[in-house]
């Protein structure tokens, strides 16, 4: 009798009362969102107008965050010279809600990211990362996802870090006592990252998440680790966000194991967008870019401008002239310099091999970032070629080597570097050269193995697309000799660390270990040459692609 009486009472409630029926959804919900920023908080868009958006946005609207995607401490000379801190600063001023680690975010090492992520204002999320060492583990207090609920709706945010960080950055970094205790479930599939992937979906699901939203630094353009490739092999999650690529995708859509349609957005780099995701009160996604907004944030502005004025004594100096310019692309702006020789990259090759009086120069092509087209080269300019303040090295290495690192290096280099305005066939371990030239020749299938931590593993086969190997002896190009050992100057990150994944000459004899900054390089061998207005015009044929 007493049970009947309960059931009743609680169907009187629910249908009198309303007290279970789901609650209505008073308004949308916009979630902003930045990836790749790179150092770039007063271009484009600018981070003053992009708070000045959210602001205006949460005047009218009363749930909104910001959130984002990764990679934004590097790649600009008020990221270098302050090891990411007044990004992050910045950032804070800015009103993040939520983000997560791109693979620069570990290019100060980890000491230095536990304390940017100690002075942060905002929630970090990592969803794929084990750590397997005995000492400290920086992400132990960081979360897989988080759920943020606004007008009665749970949303999980999940953080995916690209497996592809370890060589991405500095592979020594993510080492304890010369092995590997960090890593992002990379197995050279794909599976072990969706299997991750899923197992945290799942628990924000078994949790009362209602969307699944993935702020995601894997990228839309290379298997086995990118966005697509993961919604494809993976469930439940409703909205991808991605960084990494740079791609400008502001709505594409693809299909989930289940067949299920799963939005892919991402903004490009240095805020030329903001991402709007919208979550509407009818249940609808949507994803827009913002690339100009007619508002700044006066704050914002000011502190982005008092961080500039710090840097600005030591950045203004003036180097040397110039009067044309030395790129890293072409004149549509597509970036060469990771499948092509360069008139920039010419510049950095020749520099670091005068500073370390080596026979020959290497230099990944992913370390060389800008272009120059001004009267006078400054600090600044050269700091923004080559950002990373990578010590330079040096060592003794035979002629096979040298061919085997310029081998490895040409894997993924096509006929062409373009395509429907787009960068093709780029590597960040594209190795440009001083000293040197060399023929790719991209009939050839590339021959290299990687293992599944991304290092060099092996040859496969006996055709190399690398020939015609020569290097530079009293001023005339000879034939490599395979037996003979040559002096090689490159970064610790190529040739010590395993930078970009490249293994090869890691055990050679070191000649200097620890040396300059690449940035002192630059610096010494402008003021070397005195003028550079007749130099660096065009490049010189070092690198042919047939």
């Amino acid at each position: 009798m007493n049970k009947l009486i309960i059931i009743l009472l609680s169907l009187f409630l629910c249908a009198g009362l309303s007290a279970c029926e789901k609650k209505e959804r008073t308004d949308d919900i916009y979630i902003f969102f930045t990836s790749d920023i790179h150092c770039g908080v007063d271009e484009n868009l600018t981070l003053a107008s992009l708070k000045a958006l959210v602001d205006d946005t949460k005047a009218e609207h009363q749930n909104v965050l910001l959130v984002d995607c990764g990679d934004n401490i590097q790649g600009g000379t008020i990221g270098t010279l302050s090891k990411g801190s007044l990004v992050v600063s910045l950032m804070n001023d800015a009103g993040y809600d939520l983000g997560t680690y791109g693979n620069h975010e570990f290019d100060y090492g980890m000491e230095v990211l536990k304390k940017l992520d100690e002075s942060r204002k905002f929630q970090m999320i990592a969803s794929n990362v084990r750590y397997t060492g005995s000492k400290e583990n920086i992400f132990e207090n960081i979360p897989e996802y988080v759920i943020k609920e606004l007008d009665g709706v749970k949303i999980a945010f999940l953080g995916l870090l690209t497996p592809a960080s370890i060589t991405d950055s500095t592979p020594t970094y993510f080492m304890e006592d010369g092995r590997f205790v960090y890593d992002f479930y990379g197995d050279g599939a794909g599976e072990a990252l969706a299997e991750k992937v899923q197992s945290v979906v799942d628990e924000a699901r078994k949790e009362g998440a209602d969307y699944v939203v993935a702020l995601s630094h894997l990228g839309s353009k290379e298997e086995p680790y990118d966005s697509i490739s993961l919604i494809r092999r993976t469930e439940g999650i409703d909205v991808m966000l991605d960084g990494h690529s740079h791609s400008d995708i502001v709505e594409d859509r693809y299909p989930n194991k289940n067949g299920e349609d799963v939005i892919l957005s991402s903004v490009g780099t240095k805020l030329q967008a903001a991402g709007e995701l919208i979550i509407g009160k009818d249940g609808s996604l949507t994803t827009l870019h913002v690339e100009q907004y007619d508002r700044s944030d006066e704050t914002i502005a000011a502190n982005v401008a008092k961080a500039y004025g710090e840097l600005d004594k030591i950045l203004s100096e003036e180097i040397v002239k110039l009067g044309h310019p030395m790129t890293i692309s072409d004149e549509e702006g597509i970036r060469m310099v990771r499948s092509r020789e360069t008139t920039m990259a010419d510049f950095c090759a020749d520099a670091i091999r005068y500073e370390m009086g080596t026979d020959v120069c290497l230099v990944n092509g992913g370390g060389v970032r800008a272009n120059i087209d001004t009267d006078v080269i400054t600090y600044k300019d050269l700091l923004d070629v080559m950002p990373f303040q990578n010590e330079l090295a040096s060592c003794y290495a035979t002629g096979q080597q040298i061919c085997d690192s310029l081998e490895f290096a040409a894997s993924k280099c096509e006929k062409i570097y373009s395509f429907d305005g787009n960068a093709v066939g780029e590597n960040g371990a594209f190795l440009q050269v001083s000293g040197l030239r060399y023929t790719i020749d991209t009939s050839i299938d590339s021959p290299v193995v990687v293992g599944e931590d991304g290092m060099f593993s092996r040859f496969e086969g006996e055709e190399r697309r690398v020939k015609n190997v020569e290097v530079l002896e009293d001023g005339n190009y000879v034939p490599i000799d395979p037996e003979k050992i040559y002096s090689v100057a490159s970064s610790q990150y190529v040739l010590f660390l395993r930078g970009d994944g490249n293994t090869i000459m890691e055990n050679c004899e070191k000649i200097v270990g620890n040396g300059p900054v690449d940035v002192t390089a630059l610096i010494d061998y402008a003021r070397y040459l005195g003028d550079l207005s007749d130099k660096y015009t065009d490049v010189e044929g070092r690198i042919i692609i047939e």
